[in-house]
Order: C-alpha cells, then sequence, then structure tokens
C-alpha cells in the first residue's frame, strides 16, 4: 500500500494506519515531503519512508525544462558572470547579495508561481514517473491529505496496465469502497 502524504496534515492517522497495514502482514511505503518530522512519529519498522524530493532529480528537471534554463541563464547565471568581470575582488560579496536579495526573490514571488501556473508544476510528473516505475506494484494508493491529491493524479496517468485502487483512508479499503 502507497500513502501519499506530502502535506503531513493527518500524520498521526497514515501512522496508524500503516500499524494497522504491518499487523495485518501487509507492506507500505509513505511519500512526504520532508522525512524530518515523520522520523519521530512512530512509524512501525518495516514502512519505508520515502522523500518526495528524493524522486525528483533538480538538475535533470532543469535541463529538461526550457523555462527553468532560460530563468537559471537571464537571471543568475548572467549577472554573476558579468559581476565577477566588472568587479574582479568584490564580485563574491556582490554576487551574493543580489542572488539574495533579488535573483532568489524573483524567482520566488515571479517565476515560480508563473512557472506553476503555465507549467503545470515540474515536482508531480518526474515524481509519478519514478513511483510508477518502481519495481514493487502497489494495489491501493491512499491519498492522506489534499496537497497529496494532484500527485495521485499524475501517479494514475502515468501508470500503465492495470491501475491500483484509490482511497482517502484505509477505512474505504477494507471496505471496497474506493475504486
Amino acid at each position: 500500500m502507497l500513502f501519499l502524504a506530502v502535506g503531513a496534515s493527518r500524520k498521526r492517522a497514515v501512522v496508524e494506519e500503516c500499524k494497522q497495514v504491518v499487523a495485518d502482514g501487509g507492506t507500505a511505503a509513505v511519500v512526504v515531503h520532508s522525512t524530518q518530522p515523520w522520523r519521530r512519529a512512530g512509524l512501525p519498522d518495516g514502512v519505508a519512508l520515502i522523500n518526495a524530493a528524493d524522486l525528483v532529480n533538480a538538475a535533470a528537471l532543469q535541463r529538461t525544462h526550457l523555462p527553468m534554463r532560460l530563468e537559471q541563464l537571464v537571471i543568475y547565471r548572467g549577472p554573476r558572470f558579468v559581476l565577477h568581470r566588472v568587479l574582479r575582488r568584490r564580485a563574491k560579496r556582490v554576487a551574493g547579495a543580489y542572488e539574495k536579495k533579488i535573483a532568489d526573490r524573483f524567482h520566488r514571488r515571479i517565476f515560480m508561481p508563473a512557472y506553476r501556473r503555465f507549467a503545470g508544476g515540474a515536482r508531480g510528473g518526474p515524481m509519478a514517473r519514478n513511483l510508477a516505475g518502481a519495481d514493487r506494484g502497489y494495489d491501493w494508493i491512499v491519498v492522506a491529505d489534499s496537497r497529496s491529491m494532484p500527485d495521485a493524479v499524475l501517479l494514475l496517468d502515468t501508470m500503465g496496465g492495470s491501475k491500483p485502487g484509490v482511497a482517502y483512508s484505509i477505512d474505504h479499503v477494507q471496505t471496497g469502497a474506493a475504486t
């Protein structure tokens, strides 16, 4: 059973459901945004904790998406090159200040919202392809929070062959209410 808990809003419920799956003799894997808070959550032994960021290779993502490559060139690499040519010794300090005060703000406030809106977000596609191509097949995908729903949709679209069932909790799996 694969639990998508990227938002971590139902952490306690996911832990209890994983305990129940393991007690029933099944296997579970939990995909999260950050593994740090989940390490203390009390997941039972044998439950795989998967960091969603590990499933997405940022360098490969930037190489394959032209808008990201252009943004890196125009906002970061170009100004850094010019500053190093003009200022020489002081360039490292000035370039760091430029990136922190101008380039990073532009990236977070303007580029990323626009990119998510027009490109549909870049994280879900590679993550879904990695999970869909995993060696172990999943009979059920439990979407533990609303933030994980787009990833679940992309995962189902990416999977070939027979698709697993989707549920919001394992109560729906046991009763067969989810499809």
